[in-house]
Formats: C-alpha cells, structure tokens, sequence
C-alpha cells in the first residue's frame, strides 16, 4: 500500500530533524519549509535526503530531473512539495519484485 503525502510528508520532517543535528539549525521545521533558502541545505545534504527517502521505500525516484528543473526555474522546494513528489513516483512506479524462495 501507497504511504499517504502526510505519511511521506512526516517521514522527511523526521530524517530533516536527524540530519539537522549535523548543522546549525535551530529554528522549528514545518511542510511549508524550503529545503535551501530555510533550512541551508547544501547539495551534499539534499543528496542525502534523497538517498535516505530511497532505502526507506525501497525504490530509486527521478531526484536529479526535480532538482534540475528548480534549478532552471531558480526556485526552492519545500518539504511538502518534496513529499508530494515523492508520493507520486511511489503510486505511479510498480512495487519492487521479491524473490521467491
């Protein structure tokens, strides 16, 4: 079954607060954050978070093609955008294939 947004929305908010403790932030984070100009996120920091969103649903989504359209329409992203993303490419792409024993 398909995690909701606000599912999806609560894990990245989880996994921003862990990574947050490796920077100087302090500020509360909600959906409405933008990842850059808010939270000081740096690529290094924005591939980690999609590499963790990866494992933990188990299935590789098209982060570099999101992240290179913001940068052509030079603008930020926020959580909840990042969480809806993520919610369409996990209801849109087929579940990963277990291997029978």
């Amino acid at each position: 079954m398909t995690p909701t947004p606000l599912e999806i929305q609560e894990y990245i908010l989880k996994k921003l607060e862990e990574l947050s403790n490796d920077w100087e932030y302090s500020r509360p984070m909600g959906p409405g954050s933008l990842l850059f100009t808010e939270l000081g996120l740096e690529s290094l920091d924005a591939v980690v978070l999609c590499t963790a969103i990866q494992e933990h649903y188990g299935r590789p989504m098209p982060f570099a093609e999101l992240f290179a359209e913001l940068g052509e329409q030079r603008r930020d992203l926020s959580i909840r955008e990042v969480a809806e993303f993520v919610h369409r490419h996990l209801d849109s792409s087929p579940a990963p294939a277990t291997l029978q024993g």
